[in-house]
């Protein structure tokens, strides 16, 4: 919805909890608990806490966020009671059959309209008709909210102690005028009643969702949580490098137009085009190209909105069958800011809206709203049901959308060169606009999915933290030419947020886990080295990641010392550029898993106290100072080789990178649709492996 604000009207905004920062409220396994009370973040342009307490009375509600499938099975319990109590055909049993069938008729009469067909009581087959209805959701009823105390509070920085307390406004809200004139805090404590409803689904599904609605003008969806979890067991999924835009839906019908228009039939000409604008080597020349042409496109395609819509789906059957908790997404929500379709209008990043960016297109899928437009290729989706905690990536930065002809970027979503060029009718880029990178790009993201930037949540005995790692980083040039860009890393107030956290959240005997984009740990996946002395002369030796496996040494009887990776390989390539090593130390002294992004790859790391200590550059070219690194760094993918807790506790602590959601790398494309999924059994970690939508 859009967001303007009116300088004369009486206006106030919940900014928190919201989609990508939902709050988390426990209800007893017994489901006795009725009553709720919570803290919600107001801006405002209400200059008195007096006024504005009048302005919210009976505003705020919540809405439970239900489905089919649930209410299905529970017509059929009660349609299997009735069944089980009737006998005979005598007076009271016809007065139970007419009572149990208004109650059976009430529950299903204004939700099932569309699903008329597949609610035919004459079906006996219960599991067919549930398998047929798939993850129609709907909203239950709604429920009042009701303020308690509120006060109003200044921004605060996360560098202060007093962050950790509660909800915190911060001052870049203000200075990226994410809410126009609104610029008073109010931090409100509030208390609302479930109804039996929401208990009865309770009885069935390990959490509730409930949108939060202010007014009637702004809804903050899947943003309260009740969850009937001890956080001794549970399970998440992290998920990384979405790569979301209006674009990658109409590629596909784009292309195939273009497939079966005159340019094919006049192929030749157009593959000289194609051959001196790429400037292709002569093995990537003509007969590779129509080669490459013959595969259907649907078959090489990958469209990273179809592959998070899949993945939804994966995860509403988790949803069904109480396999999951919640879902952590690391950054590159989207491939860029604004629809390319407006790049070349929009000049002042101020003045682009919500609805003119693909922040709209992230919500959208989530939502599942009617409002998405259709498009060829384009897969039926369903509505999230599981809570998601977000950061931002570098590419969230990013304004505008980049040539897929750079770099044979195309590749990475299967299209081959031809398609690419042909493409670039309608979205050739800018190299300097495509590099461009601004805050202001996050305005939709603040507004409308997460106001927090940085942000930590107890569960239990488990601490997890979510820190953004920046834009694209220049410091680091020799980076970003070979194609794996650097992030610009931590401020020292992250570090200082950190630092706070030790000290009054952190503990000994709790599972910290940390959640960034840019990975701490990464390497290029060969080193070349020089050996002098052979029989037939000097030469050249390429010596890959992979022949590190810790495993791989030990099958070989060698010693852990030759296995130990930051002697060998540059570990700080592509990696956070600010704060590095201190981190590092963070990640080895304090977390048992790090889980980050930004690669593409699976990598998994493990980090040790060192015998000795080694370095690495800082900034090559701009700074050729030497940084020490505080931990010794392993390699493996350790998440198939520990799959259990004990292992996993003695080895640790981890920094892995789980491949990209929606897109592979240049090489193996076919990587992408990964996520992992992790375990907490018995207070522990207990796995961590990664899985993929397509396999």
């Amino acid at each position: 919805m859009s967001l303007e604000y009116s300088e004369h009207l009486n206006q106030s905004i919940i900014i928190n909890p919201n989609l990508g920062r939902p709050i988390f409220l426990n209800i007893d396994p017994k489901l006795k608990t009725k009553e709720f009370q919570t803290e919600i973040l107001f801006i405002s342009n209400v200059p008195d806490p007096i006024k504005f307490r009048e302005d919210i009375k009976g505003k705020m509600k919540i809405v439970p966020i239900l489905d089919y499938m649930w209410k299905l099975r529970e017509v059929y319990t009660l349609k299997k009671k009735f069944d089980e109590k009737e006998r005979g055909n005598g007076f009271w049993a016809r007065r139970r059959k007419k009572k149990i069938e208004k109650r059976k008729q009430r529950i299903i009469a204004k939700e099932t309209e569309k699903d008329e067909k597949i609610l035919d009581f004459k079906v006996k087959n219960v599991d067919y008709k549930l398998k047929k209805l798939k993850a129609h959701t709907y909203r239950g009823g709604t429920l009042s909210v009701s303020a308690l105390d509120i006060k109003e509070i200044p921004t605060i920085s996360i560098s202060n102690a007093s962050y950790l307390e509660g909800l915190s406004p911060q001052d870049y809200l203000l200075k990226y005028t994410v809410f126009g004139n609104l610029t008073k805090f109010y931090r409100v404590s509030v208390r609302f009643t479930i109804s039996k409803e929401v208990r009865n689904f309770l009885k069935k599904r390990s959490f509730v969702m409930f949108d939060l609605i202010f007014s009637d003008s702004r809804i903050n969806h899947h943003s309260i949580i009740i969850s009937k979890k001890n956080w001794k067991n549970f399970i998440f999924i992290h998920a990384t490098d979405l790569h979301l835009a209006e674009r990658n839906d109409r590629i596909y019908s784009i292309v195939k137009k273009w497939t079966e228009s005159s340019v094919k039939r006049s192929m030749d000409d157009f593959f000289d085009t194609v051959i001196k604008k790429l400037k292709l080597r002569k093995k990537d020349k003509r007969e590779k190209g129509l080669s490459e042409m013959r595969t259907p496109l649907r078959k090489r395609y990958i469209n990273p909105n179809n592959q998070f819509r899949k993945f939804i789906k994966i995860i509403n059957r988790k949803v069904f069958r109480n396999e999951i908790d919640f879902i952590v997404l690391t950054g590159d929500l989207v491939d860029y800011t604004v629809l390319s379709r407006l790049a070349k209008k929009v000049r002042k990043l101020n003045e682009f809206k919500y609805e003119e960016s693909n922040w709209k297109i992230f919500k959208d899928i989530i939502l599942n709203s009617k409002t998405q437009k259709h498009y060829k290729g384009v897969i039926r989706g369903e509505e999230l049901l599981c809570p998601i905690f977000t950061t931002i990536g570098n590419h969230d930065y990013r304004p505008y959308h980049y040539d897929l002809t750079w770099a044979e970027m195309y590749k990475k979503i299967g299209l081959n060169a031809a398609e690419a060029v042909a493409l670039n009718q309608l979205f050739s880029a800018s190299p300097i606009t495509a590099l461009v990178k601004s805050t202001m790009a996050l305005k939709g993201y603040l507004s409308e999915i997460n106001s927090s930037l940085n942000f930590s949540l107890s569960l239990g005995n488990n601490n997890l933290i979510f820190l953004n790692t920046g834009s694209d980083s220049f410091k680091n040039i020799r980076d970003l030419v070979t194609g794996h860009p650097s992030v610009t890393g931590l401020i020292n107030k992250q570090i200082k947020y950190l630092e706070n956290l030790i000290n009054r959240k952190v503990q000994d005997n709790s599972n910290t886990i940390l959640f960034l984009h840019g990975p701490p740990i990464n390497t290029g996946e060969k080193r070349i080295s020089i050996k002098l002395f052979e029989k037939k002369g000097g030469r050249f030796i390429k010596e890959k990641i992979e022949d590190f496996k810790e495993s791989v040494l030990q099958k070989l009887g060698k010693p852990n010392s030759d296995a130990r990776l930051d002697k060998i390989f540059n570990v700080k390539y592509g990696t956070i550029s600010s704060n590095w090593e201190k981190i590092i130390k963070f990640c080895k002294d304090h977390c048992i898993l790090t889980l980050t992004g930004h690669t593409h790859t699976l990598r998994e790391f493990r980090l040790e106290d060192p015998e000795t200590k080694t370095k690495v550059y800082d900034s090559p070219p701009f700074s050729l100072k030497k940084i020490e690194n505080p931990a010794a760094v392993y390699y493996d993918i350790y998440s198939e080789l520990y799959t259990d807790a004990e292992s996993i506790e003695k080895h640790g602590p981890y920094i892995v990178q789980t491949p990209a959601l929606g897109l592979g790398g240049y090489k193996n494309p076919e990587t992408a649709g990964a996520y992992r999924e992790v375990i907490i059994r018995d207070g522990k970690v207990d796995s961590f492996r990664v899985k993929y939508i397509n396999r």
